[in-house]
């Protein structure tokens, strides 16, 4: 006699302690389904280590834009204004969040079909953060890229 049990689909391991989103008082709020979606995170990234990826991820994008918000909340201080600058700041969080994220389940699955994986995805941290890089660079109004002869 033999016994066989089909395993189900994976399904996202959410503990369910993780808030729906992370309020920031001048700062845009940064909804999880949302940056799940935008970047494109499959079902094994659970609720709260996308919260503690977003988290980090807007403390870090906050210090380094700090000078910078301090002049816009002179004129803006309910809250950075929408359009543009939100969709710009929330490009550099999400994809710090990616980078991150891709970075610490890089080792999630050694197998064969693992393996492949992470060579699939050895360049995804430093693309996610070239692509944070040019958000910021573009929300200061600065060039992606500065080349100095020598």
């Amino acid at each position: 006699m033999s016994f066989a049990v089909a395993a189900a689909d994976p399904q996202n391991p959410d503990s369910g302690s993780a808030p729906e989103s992370i309020q920031q008082d001048w700062w845009p709020n940064l909804q999880l389904a949302y940056a799940r979606s935008v970047i494109r995170l499959n079902g094994t990234v659970t609720e709260d280590r996308l919260h503690e990826a977003l988290l980090n991820a807007a403390y870090s994008v906050n210090d380094e834009l700090a000078d910078w918000s301090e002049q816009l909340r002179e004129t803006n201080p309910d809250g950075m204004p929408e359009g543009r600058l939100t969709d710009l700041y929330l490009r550099a969080v999400h994809f710090y969040a990616k980078a991150e994220l891709v970075e610490r389940y890089r080792d999630f699955d050694t197998t064969g079909a693992g393996d492949r994986r992470v060579d699939d995805q050895e360049d995804l941290p430093d693309y996610s953060r070239r692509t944070m890089r040019w958000a910021i660079s573009d929300l200061l109004g600065k060039p992606r890229a500065t080349i100095e002869a020598l």
